[in-house]
């Protein structure tokens, strides 16, 4: 795959450069008619539909390195519900001297590591950094359902806001006081609303006959703490996690997912992934999955 197909038709001067291009050479190649300017740095193969995706990331490569999306902007690609990708605004770690005609720029002085993600091929600031970068532009009513969306997603939990955040979350700086009061305000054992996809399980299961299961249930003790699952069942250690492909691979890989699925097992418990494509188009699948791994514990525990 080109460097613009994985960047929805989008390629920065600076990238063909990176890749060995001369100047002259892309020069003479953008003399066709293969290519159109959108901005200063940044050009769009002719052809390639206009999306909003696709300007949002020509802001971020037209700003320039170290650019992720955010503010309103990260929260529409996040998937969070009231907010648009444009008009765009973007984070940079980098000076500017001129405004860019494509976004609102924003200058931190102080960020979270790791404060970054890639999402749709398209750099954005993580969730929580998000969270803190819209507290002062949002009613408190409003930040807390942006939290519980998120959480209800495992993309960020309260404990892991408070640990990310803990290095910029000082005195004067905005959105500090909303965070700290809203994450001071959850209960020990708060557990957000369920998310469409959790739900979507739950029904799946109860439509099949198959016994309920406890949502968002943490795992462990005051010695060995596992976590907290999607789902566990009530009368077998069976724990169900159901992720959100396109958001939680943002965030993890594969070796972090088999690190935390194989702490699980080693704990005593049997763990069923539920991708959400089988969710929202494969039902069957998911079915199958939990009463097979049901089926096949209650054989092993009959034994």
């Amino acid at each position: 795959m080109t460097l613009s197909e994985r960047q929805h038709g989008l390629v920065a001067d600076r990238q063909v450069a990176a890749l060995g291009l001369s100047r002259d050479a892309w020069r003479h190649r953008l003399g066709g008619s293969g290519w159109e300017r959108l901005a200063g740095g940044v050009v769009r193969r002719r052809g390639a539909p206009p999306t909003d995706l696709q300007q949002a990331l020509a802001a971020v490569l037209d700003v320039g390195p170290s650019t992720y999306l955010s503010h309103h902007s990260a929260a529409a690609l996040w998937g969070l519900a009231g907010f648009r990708l444009a008009p765009v605004h973007v984070t940079t770690l980098r000076p500017r001297q001129t405004p860019s005609s494509l976004a609102t720029v924003h200058h931190p002085r102080h960020l979270p590591d790791p404060f970054a993600a890639m999402l749709d091929e398209v750099p954005v600031v993580r969730p929580a950094l998000l969270l803190l970068q819209m507290a002062p532009r949002v009613h408190p009513e409003k930040l807390k359902r942006m939290l519980d969306s998120l959480w209800s997603r495992r993309l960020l939990s309260a404990p892991s806001v408070r640990a990310e955040l803990a290095p910029v979350m000082h005195r004067g700086r905005a959105g500090t006081v909303a965070m700290r009061e809203l994450l001071d305000s959850l209960p020990a054992d708060y557990v957000p609303p369920a998310s469409n996809l959790e739900a979507r399980f739950a029904r799946i299961l109860a439509d099949a006959g198959l016994p309920p299961m406890r949502r968002q249930v943490d795992l462990g003790d005051d010695v060995r703490w596992c976590g907290r699952v999607d789902f566990l069942a009530d009368d077998l250690p069976l724990v169900a996690e159901v992720d959100s492909g396109r958001y939680h691979s943002a965030l993890t890989d594969v070796a972090a997912d088999d690190i935390r699925r194989k702490a699980l097992e080693s704990a005593g418990f049997v763990v069923v992934q539920v991708p959400e494509v089988d969710i929202w188009h494969r039902r069957l699948r998911v079915v199958a999955a939990v009463a097979d791994a049901r089926r096949q514990m209650h054989v092993h525990h009959a034994a």
